[in-house]
This record gives C-alpha cells, structure tokens and sequence, in this order.
C-alpha cells in the first residue's frame, strides 16, 4: 500500500488484493490479449479475477509467496519448467523493497515480467539497475484497494525482461 494512502493497516507479505477495475486499462489489455500467462503472487486470486472477467489473457498458473489455497509454489522457486505454456508472468507483487527486490532478480529470467507498481518507482535509485529491463511502462492513475475511495498514489503496469529494453511510456489515454 502506498505511503500516501489512507490504508495506515499492515498486511502480512503487503498483501493488498488488487479488486480495482482500472487497474486493467484498454492499453494493457490489448498487450496481453489471447496470452498465456502465470500469476505467482496471486494472494486471493483478485487480480485473476479481473482478468478472467474481460478474457485479455489465461492463467495457466497461479500462486504466492505465502501458503493460501492457490499456492502451488512460493514465487522465488518456480521455474521455466513451472512456467511451460506460459507466455508472460502477470502480478502485482508486494511493493516492500525486502519482498519485491527477490521477485524483481527472479521472475524476468524465467518470462517478460508485467508488475502492478507505484508510479514513483521509476524514480528510485535502487529500481535503477532494472528499469534498464524495462520495456514498457502503462500509466494506470489512482486505484482503490479496500473500499471504493481511491487512494493517493499513482500507478503503473511495468514490462521487466532479463536484458536490457528501450522504454516504451504509455500515458492515460
């Protein structure tokens, strides 16, 4: 939850359920139409929910980082053999630095990687190094997580691969 927010709660493992409707813009949509994807921080399959429900792409696997009904595997031992079928990883992770930072190393050497992230991520020196594998980031704006009050934080949909990427930007359309 952003440091902005009205959510002063903690969550074990950042778990905040993405249940907004415009976190799955036309644009985003559109990239991962018809696409196989994995969902390994899926917490209460929120985000799956949102997908199914406008069929941009198919969960062929899901899970988390911690042991729920959908947990298969934790997130940080998957692998490519795991991921067999998929063309995409799609999440929104944790956005603590000491739960993200693991996913960010692990998940883009296994597929291009879309992660649900604050806005203002870009800018942070330790994001550096991998914003360099950053292909495309879509503006999202502001989503509501718990109640139906948006919050005070932007957000985006950045593309992460295992090496080097020209950025594409997709503003609010």
């Amino acid at each position: 939850m952003g440091r902005y927010s009205d959510y002063n709660e903690v969550r074990e493992k950042d778990h905040w359920p993405t249940v907004d409707p415009d976190a799955t813009p036309s644009v985003f949509k559109d990239m991962i139409k018809g696409k196989y994807y994995a969902e390994p921080c899926c917490g209460d399959g929120a985000l799956k929910k949102l997908l199914d429900g406008d069929c941009s792409a198919i969960c062929l696997w899901a899970s988390d980082i911690r042991d729920n009904p959908w947990c298969v595997r934790d997130a940080l031992e998957i692998t490519k053999e795991d991921l067999s079928g998929c063309d995409l990883i799609i999440t929104n992770p944790p956005f603590s630095w000491s739960l993200l930072k693991p996913l960010l190393d692990h998940l883009p050497t296994l597929k291009p990687t879309w992660l649900l992230l604050p806005a203002n991520y870009m800018h942070n020196k330790r994001m550096g190094p991998y914003m360099k594998n950053c292909s495309d980031i879509i503006s999202i704006g502001r989503l509501y997580w718990v109640n139906k009050t948006k919050g005070k934080e932007d957000y985006c949909w950045y593309q992460f691969h295992n090496k080097p990427k020209v950025t594409l930007f997709w503003g609010r359309g």
